[in-house]
């Protein structure tokens, strides 16, 4: 009855059949696959095939909002194409064992009233916390859960023992069954089970096509338990362990408010003028790539044979300095000469000097011999205005006006750090301050009109100072009539 049998369809009930031997097989069974569920990652309970040839539990999908039945008697076939697809791995189970299949799959919240909690529906299945409401009660979604902390406890222990008894009882069962059996019944199953077999694939090829929306719906990859479970085997049997690897449960896509906002990578507009946008700007690069490439090359031919006119000129400029050494010592030679004739040593002239010796002035086109070394190392030694001491250079502060030095602590006031200066802006000590605004007021003061009146308007820039007003006098006592002043 849970698994939508009505006993009225041809030996699907052993109960109903004439034959009460005839044998019934569940739809997974009858279609001759390992089913995984396309809604948690739990692997064993009872399945249901959709439209789309996949496989949910009946307890996820009726528990799920946004799943549907086509025939809600026979609870078959599933169709999740009503479901938003943005709930595939939304949220993260609260109970689930394994970290790297907290997000796979739809996971459900908690019916309580502002509650936060997210849990697949198996998971919550095994921990109790499913429940249904009563067949007189008329509700339109009968199926709720709770988190363990809203659940009734001990209704919530009772409803645990009870599935961990079942789940139990149907393993020894099915291991008594397999004993019990003889080769004879179960040659009988086997040979009825490929009928059936038979006629699940006849009815899968005659159907019609499942109904498609017209906008592609992809979810990602991380929220299909069945694809985590062959990704892990394939690394297990690469040799990798995929221990070392941490497991990312943040939510790298959510936004300022904390919800989590799905970008569908579908094949909508924007996506393909994406790729498109993407594609023009690779190919303006190759060819900007190979633009470049061509100049490079050329640059390079270029620089080669710059290379071999430096060689040849290095060579002729080696040649003239050894004809040029020749000369001067021939030159040497002749004034030396010279000298001896007349009897009086002679200053060799600058010409035939050795080009160490050699200083030539400005006139000649000669430059001083400027210093390598940083200009750090030539760095000069100020000392302070106030204080006249040099220590704490790098607190010494320069004054833009009187190009004077002082400490940060000797002026008055002193300062706690250093001012700053902009292309516009610049700093001046208290005294240049003081001797500028004294000067601003006499060019003030001084200024008259060409008619010979003094600009009196100019004084009232300067802003207003508060200058406490003298206390007015106490106002008169007035006397009394009929009293008597005794002085």
């Amino acid at each position: 009855g849970c698994y939508g049998v009505d006993g009225e369809s041809d030996s699907i009930m052993s109960s109903a059949s004439e034959n009460s031997t005839e044998p019934w097989f569940c739809d997974a069974c009858k279609c001759g696959v390992t089913p995984s569920c396309e809604l948690c990652p739990n692997q064993d309970g009872i399945f249901k095939e959709t439209d789309a040839g996949r496989w949910v539990h009946i307890v996820c999908a009726l528990y799920v909002p946004g799943v549907a039945f086509g025939d809600i008697d026979k609870l078959r076939p599933v169709t999740l194409t009503e479901m938003n697809y943005s709930k595939y791995g939304a949220k993260e189970c609260s109970f689930c064992e394994d970290p790297r299949f907290a997000r796979t799959g739809v996971c459900i919240s908690c019916d309580a009233g502002m509650c936060r909690a997210y849990f697949h529906v198996t998971c919550a299945q095994k921990e109790g916390l499913l429940s249904e409401a009563a067949a007189e009660e008329d509700i339109a979604d009968p199926f709720f859960a709770y988190c363990k902390q809203h659940a009734d406890r001990l209704d919530r222990k009772w409803k645990r023992k009870n599935y961990l008894a079942l789940q139990s009882y149907c393993k020894m069962s099915l291991q008594e069954r397999e004993k019990q059996l003889s080769p004879e019944a179960q040659a009988r199953i086997n040979a009825r089970l490929q009928q059936y077999r038979a006629k699940a694939e006849l009815a899968r090829t005659t159907r019609p096509q499942a109904w498609v929306p017209r906008e592609k719906l992809p979810r990602p990859l991380t929220s299909s338990a069945s694809a985590i479970r062959k990704l892990m085997r394939k690394a297990e049997l690469m040799g990798i362990s995929t221990d070392i690897f941490p497991v990312d449960t943040s939510d790298t896509s959510s936004s300022v408010d904390g919800r989590r906002k799905h970008k569908q990578p579908a094949l909508t507009a924007d996506f393909v003028n994406y790729y498109l946008e993407r594609n023009m700007r690779m190919i303006q690069i190759q060819e900007n790539m190979a633009e470049q490439k061509n100049i490079k090359d050329k640059l390079e031919n270029e620089q080669e044979k710059l290379h071999v006119e430096y060689n040849k000129l290095c060579e002729s400029l080696e040649e003239l300095q050894n004809l040029n050494g020749k000369l001067r010592n021939e030159g040497q030679g002749i004034w030396a000469l010279l000298g001896r004739i007349i009897g009086q040593k002679l200053n060799i002239p600058a010409i035939l000097r050795a080009p160490k010796e050699r200083k030539p002035s400005k006139k000649e086109g000669g430059t001083q011999k400027t210093s390598t070394l940083p200009a750090v190392l030539y760095r000069q030694v100020m000392n302070c205005g106030i204080c006249k001491k040099n220590h704490d250079q790098h607190l010494l502060l320069l004054c833009d006006t009187c190009k004077l030095h002082y400490h940060l602590g000797c002026l008055d006031p002193p300062l706690t750090r250093m001012p700053r200066k902009t292309k516009n802006s610049y700093w001046q000590c208290s005294e240049c301050d003081q001797a500028g605004s004294s000067d601003m007021e006499a060019d003030i003061a001084m200024e008259t009109l060409p008619d010979g009146t003094k600009r009196s308007r100019r004084q009232i820039k300067e802003p207003v100072k508060f200058v406490p007003q003298d206390v007015p006098p106490e106002p008169k006592k007035i006397p009394i009539r009929n009293t008597v002043n005794n002085g």
